[in-house]
């Protein structure tokens, strides 16, 4: 199994980060997304993520959430866009003093590339959704 973290600080209040990566089902904060359809609420719960509206979604799952230690994770169980199988993140949000941090860490199978490939692929994605997240906070700060 490899494993990727990616960290990124931001002056953005940890509850306006916190409160956007909490709410699983909302992905108005990801650029480029078509539509979302949303499946259950909680733990549990899938979202199909189209960026094409009439091609596959990316379907993934809220595998676990815990609100005292402000964390989730999620599996993606179809078309996920990496090169990646048995993929399982987690989205962890920290107080920065004023801020907050953000880390962002999966595991995972790479699949049709060597595994430097593969962490590559993951941690620049990493690099996008976390910009994402800090600019989605930030319009609701």
């Amino acid at each position: 199994m490899t494993e990727v973290s990616v960290a990124r600080e931001t002056d953005v209040s940890f509850d306006a980060v916190w409160g956007l990566v909490a709410d699983f089902g909302d992905t108005s904060w990801m650029n480029g997304v078509a539509k979302t359809e949303i499946d259950g609420d909680g733990v549990g719960m899938t979202r199909n993520v189209y960026v094409d509206p009439n091609g596959a979604p990316v379907r993934e799952t809220l595998t676990d959430r815990d609100d005292d230690a402000h964390w989730i994770e999620y599996t993606i169980a179809e078309g996920n866009p990496l090169p990646v199988d048995d993929y399982r993140a987690r989205v962890t949000v920290s107080s920065n003093g004023s801020g907050a941090r953000i880390v962002w860490a999966a595991s995972f199978e790479p699949r049709g590339v060597d595994e430097a490939t593969a962490k590559t692929a993951v941690e620049g994605m990493y690099g996008v959704l976390l910009d994402w997240v800090i600019a989605g906070a930030a319009e609701r700060s």
